[in-house]
This record gives C-alpha cells, sequence and structure tokens, in this order.
C-alpha cells in the first residue's frame, strides 16, 4: 500500500513528523509531499500564474522520499499525484493538525482540503488534527484508528476526519463516530483599532460557542472522545446526484 502524506503546518512541523512515524508501520511506502511554510486556514486554495517549486529534502522519518512544495495543500496531492509520483497512492493521510478541524471550522482548513483533493483526485483521504501538538492519545491510537480508515469501505464524495482530545490515555473514553457540527467552535469577534480618519485594523477574535448535541464531533472531543467521521465533499456528491438522476 503506498501512502502519501501532506499538511497544511509544513514540511517542518512536529505533526508531519509524527504522522510519518505512525504510518511508516503501517507501510514501507510513504511518501511526503509537503507545503515549504504555514499553510493553515487556506481551505482548498490552489497556485495558478506561476510555476510550483518542489524539492527533494532530507526527513528525520525514514520514508521513501519527502519533497517541500512551494503550494498549498491542494497544490501538494496534486502535484504528486499528478506529475512527482511514479504511480497513484492508495491513500493520502493529512497532518497531523496543530489544533482542530471540527464542524464549520473544517471548512477553512488547509488540512481538510488536502484530503478532499484526494477525494476529487479518485484517493481516500483522510485528515487527521490533535490539540497543540498533544500526541499522547495520538501515540496510543493513531495506527488503529487509521487501520481501520483505511480499510473502511467509504463512500466516494467522503473524507475521513479524525480528531483527537487534549487528555491523557486515563481520561480518554474511547473513539466515537460523529457528524460534524452544524456552526464553528468559534464565533467571530472583531476588535476595531482606529488608524487615521479613513482607515481602521480589526483583529479577529475568537469566542466560543455552545457545545453541540452528543452525536457531534465537538461534544465528542469536549468530553474526551476521539472523534472520527465523514465528512462530505457536497461538489461530488451533488455530480454523482445528477448521474443518477440523469439515468432515470
Amino acid at each position: 500500500m503506498r501512502i502519501l502524506i501532506t499538511n497544511d503546518d509544513g514540511i517542518d512541523a512536529a505533526g508531519i513528523r509524527k504522522l510519518a512515524e505512525i504510518a511508516t508501520k503501517i507501510s514501507d511506502e510513504v511518501y511526503i509531499v509537503a507545503p515549504s511554510g504555514q499553510r493553515s486556514a487556506v481551505s482548498h486554495s490552489i497556485t495558478v500564474g506561476r510555476a510550483l517549486r518542489v524539492r527533494r529534502v532530507p526527513f528525520p522519518v525514514a520514508v521513501r522520499a519527502a519533497y517541500s512544495c512551494s503550494g498549498m495543500p491542494a497544490d501538494c496531492v496534486k502535484v504528486a499525484v499528478q506529475a512527482l509520483l511514479d504511480k497513484k497512492p492508495d491513500v493520502v493521510i493529512s497532518g497531523i493538525n496543530n489544533g482542530h478541524n471540527m464542524g464549520y471550522d473544517s471548512v477553512y482548513s488547509g488540512t481538510v482540503a488536502a484530503a478532499r483533493e484526494a477525494v476529487y483526485q479518485g484517493i481516500k483521504g483522510i485528515a487527521v488534527s490533535t490539540w497543540k501538538e498533544h500526541y499522547v492519545l495520538v501515540d496510543r491510537y493513531l495506527e488503529t484508528v487509521l487501520r481501520d480508515a483505511i480499510n473502511r469501505r467509504m463512500l466516494t464524495h467522503e473524507v475521513w476526519n479524525i480528531n483527537f482530545p487534549a487528555c491523557g490515555p486515563e481520561e480518554c473514553r474511547g473513539i466515537r463516530e460523529t457528524l460534524p457540527a452544524p456552526f464553528p467552535r468559534y464565533k467571530d469577534v472583531y476588535k476595531m483599532t482606529c488608524v487615521s480618519e479613513n482607515e481602521w485594523e480589526y483583529a479577529l477574535e475568537d469566542e466560543e460557542c455552545e457545545i453541540a448535541g452528543e452525536h457531534t464531533d465537538f461534544y465528542a472531543v469536549a468530553h474526551d472522545y476521539i472523534s472520527v467521521g465523514a465528512l462530505e465533499c457536497s461538489v461530488l456528491r451533488d455530480i454523482k446526484k445528477s448521474d443518477v438522476d440523469g439515468r432515470k
């Protein structure tokens, strides 16, 4: 099995090293193509109008090859699948993100977008996130969770989204399959500063929303469960639905 790893925190991030350590326990064909630097919250942006610069780089984990890419997370998947690798990967795993990607917030995530791009390329996509490099539960459970996700039969328009709570193994209550909460985790609150008569600065300050119902990712992580669940790639879902409707 061939695994492609990427992220949105950059090739030098601690999370991608941790993910590579665990992925190499699952397969001896692990490749990395990741952004050259921080690309958080870029969603599904791609690079147009200029060439991508891809460079093979040394990596602290023994993978087949690691590459730094000047583009966005979605670019990394696209260039890896379409040009860089000699064979299509079986699965793309994106992460481990330094922060949760749940509810509506996953729409903004470059981590989730890379997994979504994999699905657009006809490959299983998995996104993994935890809270601020909290890897205690990751070390214990991620290999098992990934093996299950890789072997699981999923709809062709779904991304598998995994979020770890910030607790120790003793407090972890298990793994819970969830749905994304129907709102963001934080409200957008802007603090305004007047720069001049015709210019202002607006600094975004997060304010927590309520915790959603027991079936949601927010609730699971807040109550010390590992949250796993499917996110829909609505474009593919709608295309496939229109194909079916057109055949009726």
